[in-house]
């Protein structure tokens, strides 16, 4: 059982306040607990190695795709050296402008029929084309109140192709004129002739009578990324609930030339699913996933949920000697990146989260962490941060305090279980990665740092 993180609600709240918190002091630095300012300077300062890290993959139920969860990823990444591949589909249902529509007058003939869905920008390699093509769903009860799953694969026609798109996602940034007037960013793929007449053989009756019967008419829309080019590099971040996210008919009748008609997507009533999958085969990381070694791996994966997780494990730390912990950080830093790695294209989370090991796969937050509905992240830490090697060589390092739960351990108020090292995002699906140092690694090792004062 997963707990807790995959909560919107916390977080939401973890990245409100990352974002609301501008530095540290040194009240983030000392807990409520321990000794005043003044006594630090007797502290001891040490840093434990020995850490166990194991690299986990499996597949999380709990990240849902559907009902409230309306940002997604659509798009194919092939060429990562370090984490393999990565592909998301979209399906979507559209709904009617309105109950027993019909179009304004008679005579009306296509001009074009556009599938427009909001951009919220993209990962990987700008300039990477990618190609789209949308099919027709086929899905038996394609519906809104089913809650989809990440790995639920849905079934569209394909042997019905209804659109294709190749685009350039630096192209996709900038508004857009659609008859004169500007939109939002926005992925266009124009629909087929065929589709479009069909649309214009519906009436008030028929197709056009509700939702209902435009279901029958139009189960949904797969959009479905070309996933065989070496070339694929990119994910693209979409938004279905927003007004530009739609089928646009643009048409004629026998009395004006410039109509249109618009079927938005209808949050709350139309269905809406994400399939993502990963595929870790002939990557790095494929050799350090599910070892169980009993001495851990020495480097590690973390990707954006669902993805690559690791289960770290610190020996007897519960006999620690007796003392007054004034700080407690734990430090993941990023291997010195070469250039095939490609890091200038993928780049590394800006959060991890650390939680605890509860009991079998249930975890929570650190009592560092504070209240998850209102979390102390400033104190808790792991935003990343870039630090300079002699040279210029840079790389990324993330912290965590873990003070309180340190003292609170040595006072045998915490039991020494395993913590869950994985990465954040405020998206339900997202794709950033790093590789660090795992425990036993030579250069780059996880290790906790603490400052103590003896008792």
């Amino acid at each position: 059982m997963r707990v807790i993180i995959r909560n919107l609600g916390l977080i939401a709240a973890f990245f409100i306040t990352m974002y609301a918190g501008s530095g540290c002091n040194e009240a983030t630095i000392l807990g409520n607990e321990l000794i005043p300012g003044q006594d630090f300077v007797n502290g001891v300062d040490t840093t434990l190695t020995g850490i166990i890290t194991q690299n986990i993959w499996k597949t999380d139920s709990a990240v849902y795709t559907g009902q409230g969860n309306y940002s997604k990823v659509l798009g194919s990444i092939v060429g990562d050296p370090l984490f393999g591949r990565a592909h998301g589909f979209v399906y979507t249902q559209m709904s009617l402008p309105s109950n027993a529509y019909s179009f304004a007058g008679t005579g009306q003939t296509l001009d074009s029929i556009v599938l427009s869905i909001a951009y919220r920008g993209f990962y990987g390699d700008s300039m990477a084309a990618q190609t789209f093509r949308v099919y027709r769903m086929a899905e038996p009860d394609f519906k809104i109140d089913s809650n989809y799953r990440y790995y639920q694969a849905l079934k569209y026609s394909a042997g019905e192709l209804l659109g294709t798109a190749t685009v350039v996602p630096r192209t996709l940034k900038d508004s857009v004129s659609v008859y004169g007037a500007k939109e939002a960013p926005q992925l266009r793929i124009r629909l087929s002739t065929a589709l479009g007449n069909q649309f214009l053989q519906q009436t008030a009756t028929t197709g056009f009578k509700n939702d209902s019967s435009f279901y029958a008419f139009l189960k949904g829309l797969a959009i479905v990324p070309d996933t065989t080019l070496a070339t694929n590099r990119t994910m693209l971040y979409l938004n279905l609930n927003d007004p530009v996210t739609r089928i646009r008919l643009f048409y004629k009748n026998t009395e004006n030339d410039s109509l249109s008609a618009s079927f938005p997507f209808a949050a709350g009533f139309t269905a809406h699913a994400n399939y993502f999958v990963r595929n870790h085969a002939g990557s790095q990381a494929a050799q350090y996933i599910n070892t169980n070694t009993p001495a851990g791996d020495s480097i590690i994966f973390l990707e954006d949920a669902p993805g690559l997780f690791t289960k770290v494990t610190i020996p007897n730390l519960e006999n620690f000697p007796n003392a007054v912990i004034n700080k407690a950080e734990l430090v993941v830093s990023e291997i010195t990146p070469a250039p095939s790695d490609l890091n200038d294209i993928y780049s590394a989370p800006d959060f991890l989260f650390l939680q605890q090991y509860v009991s079998g796969d249930t975890t929570r937050p650190l009592i560092d962490y504070g209240n998850p509905s209102n979390p102390n992240q400033p104190y808790f830490g792991g935003d990343k941060t870039v630090v300079t090697l002699f040279g210029g060589m840079k790389y990324t390092q993330y912290k965590f305090n873990i003070s309180r739960y340190m003292q609170r351990l040595l006072r045998k108020q915490e039991t020494n279980t395993s913590f869950k090292l994985e990465a954040l995002s405020p998206r339900n699906i997202d794709v950033h990665r790093v590789r660090a140092g795992g425990g036993n690694h030579s250069q780059f090792n996880l290790k906790l740092r603490i400052i103590y004062t003896k008792l």
